[in-house]
């Protein structure tokens, strides 16, 4: 059985993981692109391609790849974030392909804030947009990730749009439409 791909993308703050936790609650198996990736980075392959980019600074004490300092420097200069995606997207993807072929669900579900950037989009069926307006977005992430507002604006300024097209359905997740009402009506849509 082939399921049903639907990806589940929005910018940074816009409430993905609320949707992919009640789409977890109801039964529904769930990618994390965000997750997987921090695994990923520590496999011996993209870790060595990692260090070989930006050299043995970003490693910790402990042997870890120290994602903060990394982050410092790719979310500041577009050519470094995109060296990074270059190594770490092919490993995600490959990762996430070999995840579907283990579910039994009818429909499963991948989250990511660069479904489109990553080329992650092109296989999928249907993708769901949840937004939310920049401000209330920079509050959840300031108040998330204890950063300052222009780290979080850095970051919103490097996420890309998903483009709308026929397989897009919106979400809004901004503190006054109920969520879970919006997902059972594109779930009954997915499943008729």
């Amino acid at each position: 059985m082939t399921p049903i791909e639907v990806g589940i993308t929005g910018g940074i703050g816009s409430g993905k993981t609320i949707v992919s936790q009640v789409l977890h609650t109801m039964q529904y198996p769930v990618y994390d692109t965000d997750t997987r990736a921090k695994t990923i980075m520590g496999k011996p392959a993209v870790r060595k391609a990692l260090v070989e980019a930006w050299g043995t600074s970003i490693i910790q004490n402990n042997g870890e790849i120290d994602r903060a300092k990394l982050a410092s420097i790719v979310f500041s200069n577009p050519a470094e974030l995109t060296r990074l995606n270059n190594i770490v997207h092919p490993a995600v993807i490959n990762d996430y392909q070999q995840w579907v072929q283990q579910q039994q669900s009818a429909i499963v579900f991948v989250e990511s804030a660069i479904l489109h950037q990553s080329g992650m989009d092109s296989t999928l069926h249907h993708i769901w947009i949840v937004e939310a307006d920049t401000e209330t977005r920079i509050k959840r992430v300031m108040q998330r990730n204890n950063i300052s507002r222009q780290e979080v604006e850095a970051r919103i300024a490097t996420q890309q749009q998903q483009p709308a097209d026929h397989r897009t359905h919106t979400i809004i997740n901004d503190n006054t439409h109920a969520v879970l009402p919006q997902i059972i009506h594109l779930l009954s849509k997915l499943l008729t």
